[in-house]
């Protein structure tokens, strides 16, 4: 007997923990919510490199105006070499070059590509940690987890993190989930 399917997940140490805590039902939502933005941070810490962001940064702090035509899509494209290898860094420059065709600039384009881009991250690690537990555990167990990471994410504010992350690079701090530790520290009644 093992402690539990996510001991065996194939992901990074801070999925792991909040695949723990979504999956204890004694946890709260909020408690499941105070792990999202840890996760998320080791991704993006482990898989967006320092030059991605300064060459955004660059890029959509540009002027549109040339004579001929808007440039920084092509700049961003060439970006992509860079990124090679890390799938967060590609997300996050296709994210960012969405938000500069739709009209945003500045940082406004850099919060919201990233912004878009940990959600989709967030999507995809839910479903990876759910399709874990179907095949380790059980179907009714599956959903609940899937249920705990939907109703968190929505909680969570992404924008929010999205702003820490390229306001200061990968020397980021975000606040780590208290660990319970004492017997007042227990399930709230």
């Amino acid at each position: 007997m093992s402690d539990g399917p996510h001991r065996s997940l194939n992901m990074r140490p801070a999925w792991k923990r909040l695949a723990e805590v979504a999956d204890n039902r004694n946890y709260t939502t909020e408690d499941v919510c105070e792990r999202y933005p840890e996760a998320l941070a080791s991704d993006w810490r482990s898989e967006v490199p320092d030059s991605i962001i300064k060459g955004a940064r660059d890029i959509v702090a540009e002027s549109q105006e040339s004579l001929f035509g808007d440039q920084r899509p092509a700049k961003i494209e060439a970006l992509q070499s860079d990124a090679a290898g890390f799938p967060l860094a590609g997300v996050l420059l296709d994210c960012i070059n969405d938000a500069l065709s739709s009209g945003l600039t500045g940082t406004d384009a850099l919060v919201e590509g990233t912004n878009k881009a940990l959600q989709d991250r967030a999507a995809r690690s839910a479903r990876q940690v759910e399709e874990h537990y179907n095949r380790e555990s059980n179907a009714r167990r599956a959903e609940h987890v899937r249920e705990r990471f939907e109703g968190a994410v929505v909680q969570t504010d992404l924008k929010g993190l999205a702003e820490k992350l390229v306001g200061s690079g990968n020397g980021i701090s975000i606040p780590k989930a208290q660990k319970r530790k004492g017997i007042e520290d227990g399930v709230p009644l």
